[in-house]
């Protein structure tokens, strides 16, 4: 097999929480993968940015594949993540995490982790995006959530997007002696995430982090031709 570098590309977050997250995942996939050699880049707040790790490896391996760790395939995805592998013809990237049923398990369990009960409103939380790709990629993750529930899921948006995520809960208080959750499409800590918990909802669910279904979705993200 030719010798692979796979980069896993993070929005970048100031949570040391949350920078925990993509450390964790990056070691749980070499765990699973030690032939590739796995390391992390992010396209805001951090570095190394994704540019220049690609510029640094593409020269040394055979290909060079870019997984994000975005649950839709936004602004960072299409441009800054499509930049930069464009000027090297063994590198690639993939699409973002979601849509994905693996995801959608993931948060369901999240949901039950959380105490929700099946008669309690659900909004599922996306990070938002000015790109109306990254609006129909949480609205396909909604659905699969719901279908995996059995029970209705809104959709909401921590900016860039509406509705807010503090207006979709709003909207669901109106069923007497429900509670209104949020399911947090969340790699990890930080900015988004206070901002969910500030929502007024009745619980949050925790992000998603480096649990076996999100390397599971990377890896199979990495394998699909």
């Amino acid at each position: 097999m030719p010798d692979r570098a796979l980069i896993l590309v993070a929005h970048g977050t100031a949570s040391e929480r949350g920078r925990r997250v993509v450390i964790d995942l990056v070691e749980a996939v070499r765990r699973r993968r030690p032939e590739l050699d796995v390391t992390d880049a992010y396209v805001d707040v951090q570095e190394p940015r994704v540019a220049d790790v690609v510029a640094e490896l593409a020269p040394r391996f055979d290909e060079v594949v870019v997984v994000p760790l975005l649950f839709c395939g936004g602004y960072h995805v299409r441009v800054d993540v499509a930049k930069a592998v464009d000027a090297w013809p063994n590198a690639r990237s993939t699409g973002a995490l979601g849509p994905s049923r693996l995801v959608a398990q993931l948060l369901a369990r999240r949901l039950d982790d959380a105490g929700v009960r099946p008669g309690d409103a659900v909004v599922m939380a996306a990070a938002g995006s000015t790109r109306p790709e990254a609006a129909a990629d949480a609205r396909a993750q909604g659905r699969l959530l719901a279908e995996v529930r059995g029970g209705p899921v809104d959709v909401a948006y921590g900016s860039a997007g509406t509705p807010a995520v503090p207006d979709a809960v709003s909207a669901n208080r109106d069923r007497p002696g429900a509670r209104v959750a949020v399911a947090s499409l969340l790699l990890g800590e930080g900015h988004f995430f206070d901002k969910l918990r500030r929502s007024g909802a009745d619980v949050v669910t925790e992000p998603l982090g480096a649990a076996p279904e999100v390397v599971e979705q990377v890896l199979r993200r990495l394998d699909e031709p």
